[in-house]
């Protein structure tokens, strides 16, 4: 097996019929990827990140209403209570429900406001982005509207206590009850959530993930053959931050800084070793392997492939760099370009970034299509 990724331009595969499978570049007598029926070009295809239907401006107001009644809520109560409340009060308890910290009450209405403010914009934005079932999307808001319940009863919940104690807030106590109850506050406001979105009109509910394309791009072999296709693929990103981590921590271990330099020169050398992914399309499916370890490691059977595409991606709509888990779906995200997507069975994407993603695409289509990447007893 020749793991090269190299050579010749795209859509090339190479054959041979005295090795399994070698890579598909750089061979000779390849077609490139034909289109059956009405798929569209490469990326264009429905799919987690695709489409733009459905208006946005609903759901965004739908994810930041609990955010902002919270707030209105925390800050009623403040006002109410102000008068009860000294220069300071306890903003934080202990396990037993004592005061051990405590803050100018002056900037309490400010730091709600910036924690509401901040988590309405993030999950306003969340649900903007395109490629979300409307599973994914319930779940999204249940967990905000969970998130907004928690917070506008605790927030509000430290003033009631504070304003029933000395002014300072020394002897201000927080049962654990309260802590339950608030739970109970972030459950119910979950469930309101995921009702309210479920109820919503479709045309409000935000884009969410495209119909597959009519047909997908595929390889055309010859009677007999079997191919494969495999390219290694280094995040700059990654390398740099693995690089400046293990050297701050090898500067702060050389100056007798054992404690904070080893924890980070570790952390540097496994940034670093997860800063490549291999990414190889073969009989076994689609495998996406660490570069310089031999796992983590993740596998997608050719008979859990429904289809594949190549789709340029923004790592920051993934949320980041790396194993990302976000509404679009899971994905490896090395930096933001083209990128392999694969749609399966159960209707899930994965992504991984990629140079030549339209060949690997069209060859695991060709695979998943055969059923076992074994030789076919007729050409097509």
């Amino acid at each position: 097996l020749a793991n090269k990724s190299y050579g010749a331009g795209p859509h090339k595969a190479a054959r041979g019929t005295t090795r399994e499978e070698r890579g598909v570049h750089g061979g000779r007598g390849a077609k490139g990827p034909d289109r059956n029926g009405t798929g569209g070009p490469p990326g264009t295809g429905g799919g987690a990140g695709t489409s733009r239907g459905g208006a946005r401006w609903p759901g965004v107001l739908l994810e930041a209403a609990p955010f902002v009644v919270g707030l209105a809520v925390t800050v009623a109560i403040f006002l109410e209570t102000r008068d009860k409340l000294g220069d300071r009060i306890a903003t934080h308890f202990s396990g037993g429900g004592t005061a051990d910290d405590w803050a100018a009450t002056s900037s309490y209405p400010w730091v709600c406001l910036a924690l509401f403010g901040g988590l309405a914009l993030l999950f306003g934005l969340g649900t903007a982005l395109p490629g979300a079932s409307l599973a994914a999307r319930s779940a999204w808001t249940a967990t905000g509207w969970g998130t907004a319940g928690l917070l506008g009863y605790l927030l509000s919940a430290v003033l009631v206590v504070n304003a029933g104690a000395v002014a300072d807030g020394t002897e201000a106590r927080l049962p654990w009850v309260q802590l339950v109850a608030g739970l109970g506050a972030a459950l119910l406001a979950a469930a309101a959530g995921a009702l309210v979105r479920r109820l919503m009109p479709s045309a409000w509910r935000g884009p969410e993930r495209g119909p597959l394309p009519g047909a997908a791009e595929r390889l055309t072999l010859r009677p007999g053959e079997r191919a494969g296709w495999s390219a290694h693929n280094t995040s700059a990103v990654l390398t740099g931050i693995g690089a400046g981590t293990f050297l701050l921590g090898a500067g702060l271990l050389a100056a007798g800084l054992v404690g904070a330099g080893l924890p980070l020169l570790l952390a540097g050398l496994l940034t670093f070793a997860l800063s490549a992914v291999r990414v190889t399309v073969d009989r076994h499916g689609l495998t996406v392997a660490a570069g310089y370890l031999p796992w983590p490691r993740t596998r997608i059977a050719l008979d859990q492939v429904a289809t594949a595409r190549a789709q340029h991606v923004r790592a920051l709509e993934w949320g980041g760099w790396g194993y990302r888990v976000s509404p679009r779906g899971t994905g490896v995200i090395l930096h933001s370009g083209e990128a392999l997507v694969v749609r399966r069975e159960d209707g899930r994407d994965f992504a991984v970034t990629t140079r030549d993603a339209r060949t690997a695409a069209a060859l695991l289509n060709t695979l998943a299509a055969d059923g076992d990447g074994s030789p076919r007893p007729g050409g097509g």
